[in-house]
């Protein structure tokens, strides 16, 4: 059976109010995804299912719905994170400061060309569909607006978070 990563964008305290991580994936049982785990408290779930991936997205948008929440859902496989996770594009930074390290994950890769335009501080690097950012004076001060700069949404998680959601996920793929 096949593992895909869901991402749900902003998920905090105000959203954990009305959805917590257990009714979620309960909600996202009662939808159709018979074997789902949740990672941490920030939306992230680990599917098994022969579902494509677009079916998936939908199933947990309707999860979330529920919850009278309208948090946009991304949806990516372990083979594409593991690959950000090998190309680790900042080893340095990943070393020293890895919550300062942002993987934006987008539904397909946008135009790159106005985000590498950018005239900040801030690394980036570009690996298949994600962007990965090295935040030098730390994510909450940056004034690089990946959003604006594209034009579509993207969900991001700091390195270390991606990181053990990629180990999660290539796991569940070898049956550990």
């Amino acid at each position: 059976m096949a593992v895909h990563v869901a991402l749900i964008r902003a998920i905090g305290p105000v959203t954990h109010r009305k959805m917590g991580m257990a009714a979620l994936r309960a909600a996202c049982q009662e939808v159709g995804l018979a074997e789902v785990s949740t990672v941490g408290n920030t939306g992230n779930l680990l599917i098994r299912s022969e579902m494509s991936a677009a079916a998936i997205r939908r199933l947990v948008q309707d999860a979330v719905q529920r919850f009278d929440l309208d948090n946009e859902v991304f949806v990516d496989t372990p083979r594409k994170m593991a690959a950000v996770i090998a190309a680790n594009p900042f080893p340095e930074a990943v070393a020293e400061r890895p919550s300062e390290v942002g993987v934006c994950t987008f539904h397909t890769a946008p135009d790159w060309a106005p985000i590498m335009a950018y005239d900040g501080p801030e690394k980036r690097m570009t690996v298949g569909a994600h962007l990965v950012v090295e935040y030098p004076e730390g994510i909450t001060s940056s004034r690089l607006k990946v959003e604006k700069l594209s034009g579509v949404t993207m969900t991001q998680r700091n390195w270390t978070v991606f990181a053990r959601l990629a180990g999660k996920a290539a796991a569940l793929v070898r049956g550990d």
